[in-house]
C-alpha cells in the first residue's frame, strides 16, 4: 500500500486538458494522506473540510467534473481533493493540477496546523511561511509560495518528539464536535470572503483592461501627409 502511494505521489496520473489553459480560476485544494486509509486523522483535517464543502455547505451548487468539483454559484472556483499522494509529497500533484489552468489563476490550500490549538483557525496570506509543515514545504519546492492558506488548528503534543505520531492519531469526539460545529462553519465564511475578493479583483482587472482599450480607441490617429 505504501509503495503504491509513493509511486502515485511521484508519477502523478493526470490527463492533460488543453481547454483548461484558458480558464482563469481560484483553485481550492485540500492536502493530507490518502483516504480511506488515513481518514479521520489530524493530518487529514483539510480533506475533511473539503468533503464538508462538497457534501454539506455547497452541496446545492457543486458538481463533479473529472478530478475536480465545480460550482454553479462560483463559476470561477475549482475544488480539488489531493487524495492520491502522501502529505510529504503533495507538491508534485498540487503543482501539476494547478498549472493546467490559466497562468493568472489563484490558489487556496486547506490544511492542518500544529501551531494553532484545536478550536481555532487562521487565514494566512500568500508568502507566509510553511511553519515546518511538510505538505506546504513540498508545495513550495514545486511552485511559488503565492497562495492563501486555511490553517485548521490541531494543537501539538507537549513532547516535540511525538509530533509524527500525534498528527496520525484521530480526534477525540468532543474535539471533532468543536471542529465540525464551531471551526469549519467559520472557515467556510472566511473562504467565501476570499472567493468574493478574488472575483472582485478579476472583475476589476477586466474593467481596467476594457477601459484601456476604450481610451486607446479614442486617441486621434496620425493624419496621412498629402
Amino acid at each position: 500500500m505504501l509503495v503504491r502511494h509513493l509511486i502515485r505521489s511521484y508519477f502523478v496520473p493526470i490527463r492533460s486538458n488543453p481547454a483548461l489553459s484558458s480558464f482563469r480560476c481560484l483553485f481550492i485544494a485540500s492536502i493530507g494522506n490518502p483516504e480511506p486509509q488515513y481518514e479521520g486523522t489530524k493530518h487529514n483535517i483539510g480533506h475533511r473540510f473539503l468533503d464538508q464543502l462538497v457534501n454539506i455547505y455547497w452541496k446545492d451548487h457543486i458538481f463533479k467534473e473529472g478530478p475536480y468539483f465545480k460550482s454553479s454559484k462560483y463559476p470561477h472556483v475549482v475544488l480539488f481533493k489531493s487524495n492520491d499522494s502522501l502529505m510529504n509529497m503533495q507538491g508534485r500533484p498540487i503543482s501539476k493540477h494547478f498549472n493546467q489552468f490559466k497562468r493568472k489563476s489563484s490558489m487556496v490550500i486547506l490544511h492542518d496546523e500544529l501551531q494553532v490549538p484545536i478550536g481555532k483557525y487562521q487565514i494566512r496570506k500568500p508568502t507566509t511561511s510553511a511553519r515546518g509543515h511538510n505538505g506546504l514545504k513540498s508545495i513550495n519546492s514545486h511552485m511559488a509560495n503565492n497562495y492563501f492558506k486555511v490553517a485548521i488548528g490541531i494543537g501539538r503534543p507537549e513532547d516535540k518528539r511525538k509530533v509524527v505520531d500525534y498528527v496520525m492519531t484521530k480526534f477525540k469526539e468532543k474535539e471533532l464536535e468543536t471542529i465540525d460545529f464551531d471551526v469549519l462553519p467559520k472557515c467556510v465564511a472566511e473562504l467565501e470572503k476570499i472567493i468574493e475578493a478574488d472575483k472582485a479583483k478579476v472583475d476589476g482587472d477586466s474593467k481596467q483592461m476594457e477601459g484601456d482599450v476604450y481610451r486607446e480607441s479614442l486617441k486621434e490617429k496620425p493624419r496621412e501627409e498629402v
